[in-house]
């Protein structure tokens, strides 16, 4: 019987000149990649020579491709080692002109089919959509325009009836789920004291304090994250045995907001030199509440509270 032929896309045939010409991606780069990222995986002639296939042509074209267009380096492989895993397609056509994973997207259809797959509670496409986009997105970017946004909607039916509570609570806790890993995983932060961050007293809703812990972690800020419904005299207790440099305090509604007019009365800012600041949906809907709380008003958007919040530490 006729040996069956070897698919040419899996002979590994080019030296790495040859895909140097071929892709225009420099030695030195690509021996970099295969370092780092342990990409391009090359088989070894005999003589310890690399050996590439039409395949690994095809994805370092695609790579240098999306980086071209102002994807990251890790991101760009990161998505092609996916696809490898996965069996997902990650070949150029002949000619040159798609992608393995469309993320030509728009960013709501891609919010949307997240809120989809939560409301469903399937977890396992919810997973894939997330690792999807981690795979093009970095989390702070996914932080601000996706999980954000899913969470604001999630709220919003559950207050308009739409859905139960216990499907509210689910979801809402798998994307704090998700939050609370971007945070811990970031790189290790700078030295120095944290940023506390503690939700009001009596307020449960802390997306968006876990929100801006992710964003201040991604920026190599420590932080102290305390959550939900933090008391005072536990709050107080805290900082006297351990002063961050700031404290953040989030109220998402008028009841909760207006505890914090107490806040004072247990914490002595002038004798920890400790920032004082608060944010929240609540001073966002009932701006007259800003003026009756001590410290300073962050703004009415995360991206807003995290700017001025490092303005007034002097991070860079």
């Amino acid at each position: 019987m006729a040996k069956k032929a070897k698919n040419i896309t899996e002979e590994p045939v080019y030296n790495i000149g040859a895909v140097t010409r071929l892709t225009g991606i420099p030695v030195t780069t690509l021996h970099a990649w295969e370092r780092r990222y342990g990409f391009p995986r090359a088989s070894r002639t005999p003589g310890g020579h690399r050996l590439f296939t039409d395949n690994d042509i095809s994805r370092l074209k695609w790579v240098k491709s999306q980086i071209d267009s102002g994807l990251g380096t890790h991101s760009a492989i990161l998505a092609v080692q996916k696809g490898n895993k996965t069996g997902a397609a990650v070949l150029l056509p002949a000619s040159g002109e798609s992608a393995p994973f469309n993320m030509a997207t728009p960013l709501p259809a891609l919010r949307q089919q997240l809120y989809s797959s939560l409301i469903d509670m399937d977890w396992n496409r919810s997973d894939q959509i997330l690792g999807d986009m981690l795979a093009f997105s970095p989390p702070e970017e996914l932080t601000l325009n996706v999980i954000g946004p899913v969470l604001n909607q999630i709220g919003e039916e559950w207050a308009a009836g739409r859905i139960m509570v216990a499907t509210e609570h689910l979801v809402s806790n798998y994307l704090r789920q998700r939050l609370l890993l971007w945070m811990v995983s970031s790189p290790r932060p700078r030295s120095g004291k944290p940023v506390m961050l503690a939700c009001a007293p009596g307020e449960w809703h802390d997306g968006s304090l876990l929100m801006l812990g992710v964003l201040l972690r991604r920026q190599g800020i420590p932080v102290a994250y305390l959550g939900q419904n933090v008391p005072f005299e536990d709050l107080a207790k805290f900082i006297r045995r351990d002063p961050p440099a700031a404290l953040v305090w989030v109220a998402m509604q008028e009841e909760t907001a207006k505890t914090l007019i107490e806040w004072p009365e247990w914490i002595k800012e002038g004798h920890w030199n400790i920032l004082i600041t608060y944010g929240g949906r609540a001073f966002v809907n009932q701006p007259d509440l800003q003026k009756t709380i001590p410290g300073i008003y962050l703004g009415d958007t995360i991206q807003a509270g995290l700017k001025n919040l490092t303005e007034l530490l002097e991070i860079d």
